[in-house]
């Protein structure tokens, strides 16, 4: 189970906020922790559902600017974090297949709000090498940082 931070600029109201509740609501394995003007915030009990919360979220008529996740790396797996080109809700989707598709991959966030787009990654055996190449193929620059 992981947090996540839904940047959604054009919800404002509460109308929107309502919106926004009733079709994350819909989606099971998915929690809402709190929800206000222009930011969600969801559990998720898998990165796959990740892009489910964007797609429903775009079928109430709101746009997700970002995405921030807390990675929990309490059990000293390595955390390995890179700079990208990564930095919108499309982005996001664009890259998703292949992230999620990586065995050796625990649990991954990309922050668009941060001006690096910062991507996170917990890995489960995922070399670095490896994880720049799996973005490159996506279409995106990346470097360690």
């Amino acid at each position: 189970m992981k947090t996540i931070k839904i940047s959604i600029p054009d919800m404002t109201s509460s109308h929107c906020q309502m919106r926004v509740n009733n079709a994350i609501s819909k989606i099971e394995g998915v929690g809402i922790k709190e929800i206000k003007p222009a930011m969600a915030v969801v559990t998720i009990e898998n990165n796959g559902l990740q892009q489910q919360v964007i797609d429903f979220i775009a079928d109430a008529g709101y746009e997700v600017a970002g995405i921030e996740a807390e990675i929990n790396d309490a059990n000293n797996d390595e955390v390995l974090r890179f700079k990208t080109n990564i930095n919108c809700g499309g982005c996001v989707a664009k890259v998703t297949p292949a992230l999620n598709a990586n065995a050796g991959i625990a649990e991954w966030s990309v922050d668009t709000t941060d001006q690096n787009k910062i991507l996170s990654v917990k890995s489960n055996g995922i070399s670095e090498e490896e994880l720049i190449e799996t973005i490159q193929k996506t279409g995106f620059k990346i470097e360690a940082i």
